[in-house]
């Protein structure tokens, strides 16, 4: 057995969320050497973020995960993983494949967020061999049995950018040290954020994700209950000014020194 192979392996099921509890069943599924396995993950109980407290009511995630050997050589390759979510208050079984490229790709966890329909940012690698960071997001009206749902990619040109978006509504404790970079991760990965927002001048607590085709955040009450976004308060207009000594202060680009006018000595 190539022991660098496996450990290779096993960092990368623990890189994409898979954890360690798959390594004893990748150890033995390479010690029997076949050109190919798959190996069946434990179900998944997913927080419900309504229903925290409530145990086992949750949205269930199964995965199984596709492994080949090389033809010239002792090492395995991570290929893909088919996820399959079912929802709490449904029987219906949704399901999507996801490809490995060198290790790297959707996560466990972000596979469950698109089978949520919610938007994942991702850099990936086109066809043409170059890199982009998209948004990608699970098209529920197109399916075919060889490709599963179309994936709607967003790119920079789309024009969607979620910190400029995110400045625009009236969301709580965005001054609070480190609370915006997380914010900004979190929706990026496609969670349900907690965050507490001003609607109509009260105060609201719920839950916000990003929703990159309409450039806009969907809200969402306690409940999980949809909250229109033009209902949500938005910001007044900052000043460019104002902005550019923001975007300064974070390092992004060099303050204006603007030059005094008066006679020379």
């Amino acid at each position: 057995m190539n022991e660098n192979n496996l450990e290779y392996l096993q960092n990368t099921l623990k890189y994409l969320g898979f954890g360690d509890s798959l390594n004893a069943d990748l150890k033995e599924s390479i010690a029997h050497g076949p050109v190919g396995f798959k190996i069946q993950s434990p179900t998944k109980e997913m927080p419900d973020p309504a229903k925290r407290y409530e145990p086992e009511f949750g949205d269930k995630m199964t995965y199984v995960l596709s492994f080949s050997k090389s033809k010239e050589t002792d090492m395995y390759f991570f290929n893909s993983y088919e996820a399959t979510l079912k929802k709490a208050d449904t029987k219906d079984l949704i399901s999507q494949t996801f490809y490995i490229n060198k290790g790297k790709g959707v996560t466990a966890k972000e596979s469950y967020n698109l089978l949520s329909g919610r938007a994942v940012n991702k850099d990936v690698v086109l066809k043409s061999g170059e890199k982009a960071n998209l948004w990608l997001k699970l098209d529920f009206t197109e399916h075919t049995p060889e490709k599963g749902y179309a994936i709607d990619p967003y790119g920079k040109n789309y024009g969607f950018s979620l910190k400029e978006t995110v400045e625009t509504f009236h969301i709580l404790n965005m001054e609070k040290l480190g609370f915006k970079d997380q914010l900004l991760k979190s929706l990026e990965r496609g969670n349900l954020h907690e965050v507490s927002f001003m609607k109509n001048g009260k105060e609201v607590t719920g839950f916000v994700t990003a929703n990159p085709k309409f450039k806009t955040l969907d809200f969402y009450d306690r409940d999980l209950g949809e909250i229109y976004s033009k209902a949500v308060d938005r910001k007044e207009p900052v000043l460019k000014e104002e902005k550019e000594k923001e975007y300064a202060l974070e390092g992004a680009i060099e303050p204006k020194v603007e030059e005094k006018k008066g006679r020379g000595r």
